[in-house]
């Protein structure tokens, strides 16, 4: 077993080490990424804080962690800026970000206007009954590692990490390695919240049913190979269509067994994972409210006593919490 095999090996022991003897969680939610199409799962995220349904596991990739921090926190706000307003401010997507920031996505710039206009209670978010993970791609190791709520800090590295499209943006040096979005390999983190020992899932996707990835295009990967200089990270990218199939597989076989529950858009409004028009993002944001009030009753019924109605009790302050106070430190040093 080489080196690479050794730490996934040692990875999934830690995420199963807490419930060999039945499951840690009843039900999970896993918040899929796709750029500002992120909408309407903010406006999913949003029902669920309005009727006080949340969940004690979550995991999130690229910019489904971004609206995950709002969901933890239960700050109904902070998802309208996220993926409103800082989606549609000058510097979120285009030439701009391309010349300050050296990729087509402003990171540091959306990330700077969400935390000026809806900044993030971190007392609220980690004491908040919510457990939460961050996926994000290991460029050293070639692997998708994740991190949990005691990671994430007031330059959001983290999260701007997990933002950090392939191609579309620099990988960020973070804890001594180079990260960027984990969706090059796991688009939809249901295995990892199987893994971290979910019973029940519930998906919230940004594509519309019957959508399928294409292969790259082969601009893609001469690009890639000219960048990276990675022939695992190639690879990757030749087989990330493949990969995203064989999750919905996944999904379908848990929904067939009464394990899973989908929320996605109804239909196609327009919206692609670049748009920044408000006038289009406003009624995709309301449509992902709209929907899950329509399948609310559903949604509970499936869940059962596996979501939390009340989180009162859970939001001690972080200074009573020594878990999170031993994490937290590690972490400080680790970036030191």
């Amino acid at each position: 077993m080489d080196k690479n095999e050794r730490a996934e090996q040692n990875h999934k022991e830690d995420a199963k080490h807490q419930h060999q003897d039945g499951y840690e969680y009843k039900v999970g939610l896993v918040v899929e990424g796709g750029g500002t199409k992120i909408a309407y799962s903010a406006g999913v995220l949003q029902a669920f804080l309005e009727k006080k349904v949340y969940f004690p596991y979550s995991v999130g990739i690229s910019s489904g962690s971004e609206v995950l921090l709002a969901y933890v926190s239960r700050q109904i706000e902070r998802l309208r800026v996220t993926t409103l307003d800082a989606a549609s401010q000058k510097g979120a997507i285009g030439l701009v970000p391309l010349f300050k920031e050296g990729g087509l996505f402003g990171l540091e710039a959306t990330n700077k206007y969400i935390e000026e206009h809806a900044p993030l209670d971190f007392m609220a978010f980690f004491g908040s009954s919510t457990e939460m993970e961050i996926g994000v791609y290991d460029m050293d190791e070639n692997r998708v590692e994740y991190f949990g709520k005691p990671y994430v800090d007031e330059n959001m590295t983290l999260i701007k990490a997990s933002c950090a499209l392939l191609l579309l943006a620099r990988p960020y040096k973070w804890r001594g390695k180079r990260y960027f979005d984990a969706g090059l390999v796991d688009m939809i983190s249901v295995q990892r919240a199987l893994d971290a020992g979910c019973e029940k899932i519930v998906v919230l996707s940004t594509k519309e049913k019957g959508y399928r990835r294409k292969p790259a295009p082969k601009w893609q990967i001469w690009l890639a190979k000219l960048i990276y200089r990675d022939p695992k990270i190639v690879s990757h990218l030749k087989n990330r269509h493949i990969s995203y199939q064989q999750q919905w597989d996944l999904i379908d076989r848990l929904e067939e067994e009464g394990r899973a529950i989908v929320l996605r858009p109804s239909k196609d409004m327009g919206v692609t994972r670049y748009t920044t028009d408000p006038t289009k993002l406003e009624p995709w944001y309301q449509l992902g409210v709209d929907e899950t009030y329509e399948r609310m009753d559903e949604i509970l019924r499936f869940c059962g006593d596996g979501c939390l109605r009340e989180d009162d009790n859970a939001r001690a302050s972080v200074e009573s919490n020594p878990k999170i106070c031993a994490n937290m430190v590690k972490n400080t040093l680790e970036q030191v």
